[in-house]
């Protein structure tokens, strides 16, 4: 019995040892064909100079695999071309490219996360059509999610953080960006080019370096923006040459300058929060817009109380023309120097833009309850002070 009970305390107290990750190095690809399925039950394959894994046909799926590139490849370590394929929960540690998908139609990345190493791309679709990708994570790459020509795909909940631009558009149409995070990237998301672009339900914040932009927009059309934090960022958004905007019903807070336009027209500017910028927006040579119903702060006068001011909210190009020719004057904003300057050189109306019912930004509190309840409060506090246990010390 004394033996049974001495084994027992010794098997119990056994540290408990992790076995090593298994390795498998590959001497060439593997090519998963139409409707083949590669599960690789959580297995490391390592690959040098040349694709770990190569997706062709129709119908293939990889899933639970964990991919290693040999430091210095500068080939993809994932590729990918055909139709209706799916990877699902992979794991890419990459020096080059992450995932290639090239000339495919219907390809679903699901779960798939990506480490890199700054010098190349995370995931990169090329001339492919109505790929959707869902709970996509890179780090440390030069673009999260690169994504040239094509048409209707769909990025879902992305998260990309610590690389040069999370979201990297390059002339797609119909593409739609929902609940997506990006964070400290030189670039939250540049959509350029485009055409019908929504990106809904966000958070860009906390982007660094010289620029530090959330969104940056770039001769995009009909783009639409909506019900997306932005914070924590010299810029907001930036627009230039960009037609058919909708902002609507934003929270952009906390930025150097909210909104930055240059030359964009035809914008729907509408409900949003722009509380807590250094300056709220700046503007030059952007004509045709409808701004509506904006929170901007400043001086409200809500006479009916409709919840919109009587005050409108006018910004003006001034200090867009200073800044644009001396990035030095950015740090000036809001300065009483510069708000004297920008009253006494007011630009004509039609290039500035106004707000001419914006939202007060007045909080009013109401009370509900009653003399009862507060009565009531105030008793269960005092039972509860004087009815616990004391213990005495003797």
């Amino acid at each position: 019995m004394k033996r049974l009970l001495v084994s027992i305390l010794f098997m119990c107290w056994m540290p408990y040892v992790n076995a090593e990750e298994t390795r498998t190095p590959l001497t060439e690809p593997i090519v998963i064909e139409s409707n083949e399925v590669f599960d690789g039950d959580g297995e490391m394959y390592t690959s040098c100079g040349h694709p770990a894994f190569i997706l062709r046909g129709t119908g293939a799926v990889l899933e639970h695999v964990s991919v290693q590139q040999c430091e210095g490849d500068d080939i993809p370590a994932v590729q990918v071309s055909g139709l209706g394929h799916q990877l699902i929960d992979v794991s890419i540690e990459s020096s080059g490219t992450g995932l290639l998908i090239e000339n495919s139609y219907g390809v679903r990345v699901i779960r798939t996360s990506i480490q890199g190493n700054g010098q190349a791309d995370g995931i990169v679709l090329l001339n492919s059509e109505a790929s959707e990708l869902k709970g996509v994570v890179a780090k440390e790459v030069r673009d999260g999610i690169y994504i040239e020509n094509g048409s209707r795909h769909k990025i879902v909940r992305p998260i990309v953080s610590h690389s040069r631009y999370g979201i990297h558009l390059m002339f797609p149409t119909d593409v739609v960006i929902s609940v997506p995070e990006l964070h400290h990237n030189l670039t939250g998301a540049m959509i350029m080019g485009t055409d019908r672009v929504t990106f809904q339900n966000g958070n860009v914040h906390d982007q660094f370096g010289g620029t530090a932009t959330g969104l940056m927009l770039y001769e995009a059309v009909d783009t639409i923006i909506e019900m997306t934090h932005i914070y924590g960022n010299h810029i907001g958004l930036y627009a230039e040459q960009s037609e058919g905007t909708i902002l609507e019903r934003n929270a952009i807070n906390g930025n150097d300058i909210g909104f930055q336009l240059k030359q964009a027209s035809g914008m729907m500017i509408l409900r949003n929060n722009l509380l807590g910028n250094r300056e709220p927006v700046t503007m030059f040579k952007s004509s045709e817009n409808v701004v509506q119903g904006n929170v901007w702060g400043g001086t409200t006068l809500d006479l009916n109380r409709d919840g919109y001011s009587e005050i409108p909210f006018r910004t003006d190009p001034y200090l867009f023309l200073l800044t644009d020719s001396y990035e030095a004057f950015e740090l000036l904003y809001g300065s009483p120097g510069l708000l004297l300057l920008e009253n006494i050189l007011r630009s004509p109306e039609d290039v500035s833009l106004t707000d001419g019912s914006p939202q007060t930004d007045s909080a009013i509190w109401h009370w509900n309850g009653s003399i009862w309840s507060v009565g009531s409060i105030f008793l269960l506090i005092i039972i509860w002070i004087f009815g616990r246990k004391r213990h005495e010390i003797v």
